[in-house]
């Protein structure tokens, strides 16, 4: 029997609704959305012209200029969110220990900047005009190996793209690492820069961003008979899981304990339909994996993405598993707030999760007003409210019916 356990040991976060966890929490607590009109192009001929966007971010304040000339952004908002996430842990690296220490990216698009802009350069003057380093920029492993030579870990390594799920895969993946014995300490990070002319056309193309342009901040309504889409978003953001006595044994703050996960596939056609079995199966399985009971559970920070149908299978899911329980535990989705940030959103919800056990307190799903059909759980509308966490569920979907759910909990030595 494998009697090792992993815990979380550090965070770091550059989202659209704050960078750095302080300014992300508040955000989250206070429901203040990240959404606004674009501005990383113009998209005034769109449908959706609207986006979560990353403000007020220096790379050069967490990387040298070569690298960022050299590397992607969703390069540098992964990179960026890992360093905030290693000093929050206080590692001290050793060249005895890197090859104990691995990295664990996740990416649903990786370098779309770099692909337009080196494209448009292909196009115009051909291939003697595009820059050497651009293979670099487009590579989905870039910011994994940018954050392996950064820090110097020199264990296991790999990137993880499975959509929406990439983050909370990642984690789990480097979760079974540590259990396995392949490292003590792994950095789990997602980064995203999809806010691109032809990478915000495609999401376009297949009529799920919202075309609510009017008021940015009110345009993601999960669980809402007035649902209209999600809204893309960008970030990157890191935690830090080590094995439990290793953490101990260098006195690390420990902020809460990976208990179990479960991955499943629905083996459905490519799109945004899901079905709410496959999904409670998920939930069980997690469950089970994780030795919980229903009862254990005192929230779920919920995929939610303002998809009407996404948002009522979710919620018929929820049900079908937890039955007349399904009524008392709080929900929140964060993403009317962070916008869907592809890979990154898996980690915001760990983090916000982690914060939730820490403060006590569940931030709102804003936007909530009109209720769907059938959304009639306690989504935490409006406002937060205050509550002791022990122990969180956190879900996340991916086009092809994709499903990751994974259980933490406050340490209990």
């Amino acid at each position: 029997m494998n009697n090792k356990r992993v815990v979380i040991t550090g965070m770091g976060v550059v989202a659209p609704n704050g960078i750095g966890i302080d300014n992300f929490w508040d955000s989250l607590v206070h429901g203040r959305s990240g959404v606004r009109k674009i501005t990383h192009f113009n998209a005034s001929s769109y449908p959706s012209k609207i986006a979560a966007e990353v403000h007020d971010f220096d790379p050069e304040d967490y990387m040298d200029p070569k690298t960022v000339k050299r590397l992607d952004r969703f390069v540098h908002l992964s990179l960026a969110s890992a360093s905030m996430a290693l000093e929050d842990a206080g590692i001290k690296i050793s060249y005895e220990d890197s090859y104990r220490m691995g990295v664990f990216v996740g990416t649903a698009i990786g370098g779309g900047e770099t692909s337009e802009n080196q494209h448009s350069i292909f196009l115009e003057k051909g291939f003697k005009r595009i820059a050497p380093y651009a293979v670099f920029g487009i590579s989905t492993h870039s910011a994994s190996a940018a954050i392996s030579e950064s820090f110097i870990f020199k264990g296991p390594n790999t990137t993880i793209s499975s959509g929406c799920n990439s983050g909370l895969d990642a984690c789990y993946l480097a979760y079974n690492t540590i259990l396995a014995g392949d490292a003590d300490v792994m950095i789990v990070s997602a980064g995203e820069a999809p806010i691109t002319p032809y990478i915000v056309s495609v999401f376009s193309a297949c009529g799920v961003l919202s075309p609510q342009n009017g008021d940015p901040k009110t345009a993601v309504k999960p669980y809402d008979i007035n649902a209209s889409g999600m809204v893309l978003g960008e970030g990157g953001g890191t935690i830090i899981i080590e094995e439990l006595t290793h953490a101990i044994k260098r006195g690390a703050k420990i902020y809460g304990e990976i208990l179990g996960y479960s991955s499943i596939n629905e083996a459905y056609v490519f799109g945004t339909e899901t079905d709410a079995e496959p999904m409670a199966m998920a939930f069980k399985v997690a469950l089970e994996k994780a030795q919980l009971n229903i009862k254990d559970i005192d929230y779920i920070n919920s995929h939610g993405n303002g998809i009407l149908n996404y948002d009522i299978a979710e919620t018929e899911a929820i049900k079908n598993v937890f039955g007349e329980l399904a009524y008392q535990i709080p929900i929140s989705s964060i993403k009317p707030i962070t916008g869907q940030s592809l890979s990154p959103t898996g980690i915001y919800q760990i983090i916000t999760s982690l914060l939730v056990m820490k403060n006590g307190t569940i931030p709102p799903t804003i936007n909530h007003e009109n209720p769907a059909p059938n959304c009639d759980l306690n989504y935490v509308p409006k406002h937060y409210i205050e509550k002791d966490v022990n122990i969180a569920l956190m879900n996340a979907h991916g086009f092809g019916g994709r499903h990751t759910v994974i259980a933490i909990a406050k340490l209990d030595k």
